[in-house]
């Protein structure tokens, strides 16, 4: 008797107007993951809903709904660097791997960009612990939802001040959501697979061709792997 497939509910935050649809590259992604024979891959976009915090709790609540044993949500502007497959990512995954995102580049509020999350905690093999992760490329076991069966999941933390400007206790809603993960006894990790960014450029490219003129930081492919 064959082995029943895991169930993957593929989520994508998408929309009508031309700045939220799924760019070309994840779309070749979107083919690639449900063509896998490997697992049973529902698609869903969630189009138009808004504020951002709002669609992805929705992410979790379809995939809850399905009885998906990983939900994998990708941004419209996002895909994965060098053509990789998530589900290789999945595929790959222990036990302790609760969450994983990808790195991937972003701009900051002072003009400049980054490659965020830079992890610096444990490894896994090709994982690394860290204490977030952006929601562009993001992967959730069952686990969490199991484990925290009432949301809101993802929340955007205001500042408590009269304007709601931003200071050290404001997080998006991604971070809130690490942040939860972690307080109930789960961990979140990064992976040395990147993602790509797109914005005029991809951003990921972008910062790595800029840190090639710049001291390097230990790049994931330099991560001293131990042992599960």
């Amino acid at each position: 008797m064959n082995q029943a497939k895991s169930k993957i509910l593929l989520a994508v935050l998408t929309g009508v107007e031309r700045q939220n649809w799924i760019n070309p590259d994840l779309t070749l992604t979107i083919i690639k993951m449900v063509r896998d024979p490997r697992f049973e891959v529902a698609f869903f976009p969630v189009t138009d809903i808004r504020p951002w915090e709002c669609a992805r709790n929705k992410t979790i609540q379809a995939a809850r709904q399905i009885g998906a044993e990983w939900l994998i949500s990708f941004d419209n502007d996002n895909f994965v660097e060098g053509n990789g497959n998530p589900l290789d990512i999945i595929a790959s995954a222990g036990p302790e791997q609760h969450v994983i995102g990808l790195t991937y580049g972003v701009s900051k509020g002072d003009r400049s960009f980054e490659l965020f999350p830079c992890a610096s905690g444990a490894t896994d093999g090709a994982f690394r612990e860290t204490e977030s992760v952006a929601g562009g490329v993001l992967m959730v076991r069952n686990t969490v939802w199991q484990n925290i069966p009432r949301g809101p999941w993802f929340r955007w933390q205001h500042a408590d001040n009269e304007l709601l400007e931003l200071d050290a206790s404001t997080c998006g809603e991604d971070v809130y959501f690490c942040r939860l993960v972690r307080q109930h006894g789960m961990r979140v990790w990064t992976h040395e697979q990147m993602a790509g960014h797109y914005r005029s450029v991809d951003l990921t490219g972008m910062v790595c061709s800029l840190d090639q003129i710049r001291p390097k930081p230990v790049q994931p492919s330099q991560w001293v792997t131990q042992p599960r």
